[in-house]
């Protein structure tokens, strides 16, 4: 009786560990998205929950950056700049049909100076600004279009930024609208 007792548990969790690995099998763990644009809204909220942004890590950007295609934008949450630009950047975007844009939060890895990070910069030291130290970094907010491991465009327009002037005062209507334009352009090109 024991015996038969056992092998109806055995069965049924054999049965039980089958239909765990059809359900592992089948189901999308690629698709973030919704959780993305949670995260993004809540670091950003000048971006709305309905965002494109996906976020990458400093391999997949690497990779992206090695031989992938991709709308790439690097910041971080504490820098005011990178909220008002993923705002533009994201309306823009949604505009033209781009339906995902890479981020990558490079705060921590550039504290840290982990070799990933270290490889973007190498990668990017045609675009990246050299200052006084003679060393180069990446600075929140940058841009990047990626064709098949190629630059096609870099625009870190606010991301050194001298004198006391802030987001809002530096956005103002003339200069939102011509960087929208840029970045219809870009986009459009990318889009391509």
């Amino acid at each position: 009786m024991q015996k038969n007792v056992k092998k109806i548990c055995q069965g049924i969790l054999f049965v039980l560990i089958i239909i765990a690995f059809i359900y592992v099998g089948t189901r999308d763990f690629s698709s973030n998205t919704e959780i993305d644009n949670e995260k993004f809204d809540h670091d950003y909220p000048l971006v709305n929950k309905d965002n494109i942004f996906t976020y990458a890590n400093a391999n997949e950007i690497y990779a992206t950056l090695k031989t992938g295609t991709a709308v790439i934008f690097m910041g971080f949450p504490t820098n005011a700049w990178t909220g008002y630009y993923a705002k533009m950047l994201n309306d823009v975007g949604k505009e033209v049909g781009v339906d995902k844009i890479l981020y990558y939060d490079f705060y921590e890895d550039r504290k840290m100076k982990n070799a990933t990070y270290q490889s973007i910069v190498v990668k990017l030291s045609n675009f990246l600004p050299v200052l006084d130290e003679k060393n180069q970094d990446i600075y929140a907010p940058t841009l990047l279009v990626v064709k098949n491991g190629k630059i096609m465009s870099f625009d870190n327009e606010t991301a050194i930024k001298n004198g006391n002037t802030t987001p809002e005062e530096y956005w103002d209507s003339l200069k939102t609208g011509l960087k929208k334009n840029n970045l219809k352009m870009m986009l459009q090109d990318y889009l391509k």
